[in-house]
């Protein structure tokens, strides 16, 4: 019987212990091949192309990183895919074994991929989202355009860029500390900020309209912020999962999921048109279900399965929301079993 990666030897040989002629070497040769046959597959892992997987989303899930190096090591393994973008459901695909960070988080809370080492690679993958799955029509507007353009799945977006997911679309963004953020049919959103660094990360997104999840993972670096504007408020977090719902009236409802989100309403404290946003300073929790005066808008503190809902004229109380209820949401469940599967959970 042949086994893989084995080589064939001579059913018969002679008493002499040697082998004749060539002999030798030929097997010398079998040898080192099937030597290197073994390190190789050491050094790659195949995985089965799954309903909403792409080569980004599983560089992101298996290596815990996406950038042209990690890309054209894909390729190299993968001579038969044309095209990395078009991979087919039930396709095998060669990745690359990597080493993935071995950090925990609090409570349940994602956890950060390893620091990359080299400050040069780090750079050269840092200050992008990546497009990680895009269904339906999806439409990005690069910094400095003004046309919208259809939007491809495994697309780098950087500061400066929009996207819209109309109707009957979904997109998923993953950010290079593998932060993640889904938007559902009917969502405008913009990147303003998309910085990492080794000593500090930033990013500040603005939604327009529409609903988003975003699941944050612990930040690297003093300073370093996380933050979504809306027309009505804005959220400041780390280490959490929340998501919005901007509706047409510019209404906004943040539902804290795990972990806490700090909440700015800047139409409390009045501000002049072009005023600069204060800094958000460190709050007060608020128990339980309760309304608090005007002063007190201007800083929250929602705490896991808590909710409020803001708009120009004011807002609502703090109030816990039942996760069951919430889970009878398609895009509840579905965001959930998605994080659940991207973070090996």
């Amino acid at each position: 019987m042949k086994y893989p990666g084995s080589f064939w030897m001579p059913k018969r040989m002679s008493n002499n212990s040697s082998f004749s002629g060539p002999r030798p070497l030929t097997v010398l040769l079998i040898l080192l091949a099937a030597t290197s046959l073994v390190a190789a597959s050491a050094s790659v892992t195949s995985v089965k192309v799954r309903p909403g997987d792409s080569i980004s989303y599983l560089a992101f899930k298996h290596l815990h990183r996406y950038n042209q190096e990690i890309v054209n090591q894909i390729k190299s393994l993968n001579p038969h895919i044309k095209d990395l973008n078009l991979i087919q459901v039930g396709q095998t695909i060669y990745l690359p074994k990597g080493k993935p960070s071995t950090a925990t988080g609090k409570r349940g809370e994602p956890t950060p991929s390893a620091p990359v080492p080299e400050t040069q690679k780090m750079a050269a993958a840092a200050s992008q989202a990546v497009a990680t799955l895009v269904e339906g029509e999806v439409h990005m507007m690069g910094a400095g355009s003004d046309s919208w353009q259809r939007l491809q799945v495994n697309a780098i977006l950087k500061a400066g860029d929009k996207v819209r997911v109309l109707e009957q679309g979904r997109l998923e963004l993953v950010l290079d500390n593998r932060s993640v953020l889904r938007l559902a049919a009917n969502t405008t959103l913009e990147l303003k900020e998309v910085e990492r660094r080794p000593q500090k990360e930033k990013y500040r997104f603005a939604l327009s309209v529409g609903k988003m999840w975003t699941r944050v993972t612990r930040l690297l670096g003093f300073g370093s912020t996380y933050q979504v504007e809306t027309p009505t408020a804005i959220t400041a977090v780390q280490g959490t999962v929340y998501d919005l719902n901007v509706d047409s009236s510019q209404k906004t409802r943040v539902r804290v999921h795990s972990g806490n989100v700090q909440v700015y309403n800047p139409f409390a404290g009045d501000l002049a048109p072009g005023q600069k946003i204060p800094k958000l300073k460190e709050p007060t929790r608020v128990p339980g279900p309760t309304r608090i005066s005007r002063e007190q808008w201007e800083q929250l503190l929602l705490g896991q399965y808590q909710q409020v809902t803001l708009g120009r004229e004011g807002r609502s109380a703090i109030s816990a929301f039942d996760l069951a209820a919430a889970r009878k949401e398609a895009w509840v469940r579905w965001n959930e079993a998605r994080d659940r599967d991207l973070y090996g959970e």
